[in-house]
């Protein structure tokens, strides 16, 4: 569920490797492709919740085939806010 309409939770990530994170297709109604974060643990820990809103947004878009891609430098924009 997106943070506009209502509640949002951490999603349950699937362990690939030490440093690739993957938030399945069943987590949020629409999405067409995994969505694939590249970080540590701890730097996974430490996203904001509305990082993998957006990300798991993304991989519910039109067109996009294998994966939706989140860097370790995932971050919301401040005028997201």
């Amino acid at each position: 569920m997106s943070f506009g309409f209502g509640e949002f939770k951490k999603p349950d990530f699937k362990k690939i490797s030490d440093v690739i994170w993957e938030i399945p297709t069943s987590f949020k109604k629409g999405m067409r492709v995994p969505a694939r974060m590249y970080a540590t643990k701890k730097l996974l820990d430490e996203m904001d919740l509305q990082v993998f809103d957006q990300i798991t947004n993304v991989a519910t878009l039109p067109g996009i085939v294998n994966h939706a891609f989140c860097m370790p430098d995932g971050h919301i924009s401040v005028d997201f806010l």
